[in-house]
């Protein structure tokens, strides 16, 4: 992708922005609230999944508070020089795909996961699901998470599941009775959920704002035609 020259830029944080604010004013940009060209994300991976909710596609500059995994995670140290390539036009921007669902009325949209969990932790959820015409009936443990490659490295592989750059990750969350070992399926596959015993939530990432499901709710989770873009630097 061919970036944009990028002028306008907005900082979301989890930490006092004053040091970012000021490099970036230093280097010419224009702070803004709105609409911006480009978003700075200083933080950790919850502030990176919270800006591209608050501002789906913009590009995105992740400045890590905490340990850098990806090719495009930066340190604040190297905010100077990285902003300096941005107005030269020297940067690159990667594209994340995304997972969404509409159920009930709701849209969830996840760039890390979608997954189903249980309302109450005293209560396992009982539930089916199928994907590409493969079934696994009358599971009974904690929930499925339905995983990006962006969020493979996260709550995924906490569950058991291998970090991947392409398709969808399916892993299972304490699962009694029977073990089935997470896997993963085309990018373009659509994964069924069906609750047979509720209530449980489904959630997108650390969204706030989930559904909760009862038994009989199917839910349909797909690639999204929404993606998320990161700035980055060969």
């Amino acid at each position: 992708m061919t970036p944009k020259k990028l002028t306008k830029v907005t900082v979301v944080f989890r930490r006092n922005p004053s040091e970012i604010e000021k490099v970036l004013v230093t280097e010419g940009f224009k702070l803004v609230d709105e609409n911006p060209d480009f978003v700075v994300c200083y933080g950790g991976d919850g502030t990176v999944l919270f800006s591209e909710r608050k501002f789906p596609q913009i590009p995105k500059l992740i400045i890590k508070t905490s340990r850098a995994c990806r090719k495009y995670d930066y340190s604040i140290d190297d905010l100077g020089e990285l902003l300096s390539k941005i107005k030269e036009g020297a940067h690159q921007i990667h594209t994340e795909m995304k997972l969404e669902t509409n159920v009930k009325g709701k849209k969830l949209v996840g760039l890390n996961e979608i997954q189903l969990h249980p309302k109450l932790p005293i209560y396992a959820v009982r539930f089916s699901f199928s994907i590409d015409k493969k079934e696994h009936n009358d599971l009974i443990g904690d929930g499925v998470i339905v995983a990006t490659p962006f969020g493979s490295t996260a709550y995924y592989k906490a569950t058991g599941g291998k970090s991947f750059e392409k398709g969808i990750g399916i892993s299972f969350n304490n699962l009694h009775y029977r073990k089935v070992e997470s896997f993963m399926v085309p990018e373009d596959s659509v994964v069924k959920l069906k609750v047979s015993r509720g209530p449980a939530w489904l959630l997108a990432d650390n969204n706030e704002k989930f559904v909760e499901l009862n038994a009989g709710d199917i839910v349909a989770i797909m690639k999204s035609k929404s993606v998320a873009n990161f700035i980055y630097f060969s």
